[in-house]
């Protein structure tokens, strides 16, 4: 349903609907390497962990990400709760950033020490023409996250409101280890 909280599949490939009616869909319109994919709704409210299905401590190599069409075409050109990322009047100065956030877990769930971050969308360069928004599947090294139960991701933005983050807390993830 709308507003899903945590994980779901997807398969959708609509790369140009605006707003949350399109919340499924990864912006690169089809998965890593195949039709099917994961969509994170990772707000502070939703269920946006990982865990192993064993009960054993791994060692994760790695995963695809990419921006969701939601969230990316919010970035690129603003909507009703969000600013465009680059313009210059929003609370960032125009220096926007989105950013995912991968933490390890112990086995009392708690988050360890070990982590990853990875820029979804980064305006903070001096020349502009560096600015980007990930409009492709991008491989994350998590091979740094050591002996965890699980992985918890989160996003956070320049975009901030009264209440909270503007940006819609979306990103799709494929091929989690390579497989």
């Amino acid at each position: 349903g709308p507003y899903s909280s945590g994980w779901s599949y997807s398969n959708v490939t609509d790369v140009t609907t605006t707003g949350s009616t399109n919340q499924y869909s990864a912006f690169t319109g089809s998965g890593e390497s195949s039709t099917n994919y994961g969509i994170c709704n990772a707000s502070e409210y939703s269920n946006n962990r990982l865990f192993s299905s064993n009960g054993v401590a791994f060692t994760p190599t790695g995963s695809y990400f990419t921006n969701t069409t939601y969230a990316a075409l919010s970035m690129q050109n603003g909507d009703a709760f969000a600013t465009e990322f680059g313009d210059e009047s929003n609370s960032a100065g125009g220096e926007d950033w989105f950013l995912l956030t991968v933490y390890g877990l112990d086995a009392d769930s708690l988050r360890t020490t070990d982590s990853v971050n990875f820029y979804l969308a980064d305006y903070r360069f001096t020349n502009d023409t560096e600015d980007y928004i990930i409009d492709e599947w991008t491989w994350v090294d998590l091979s740094s996250i050591e002996n965890v139960y699980g992985l918890d991701f989160v996003l956070t933005s320049s975009d901030v409101g009264g209440f909270g983050m503007n940006t819609p807390a979306y990103f799709a993830m494929d091929n989690f280890d390579g497989t």
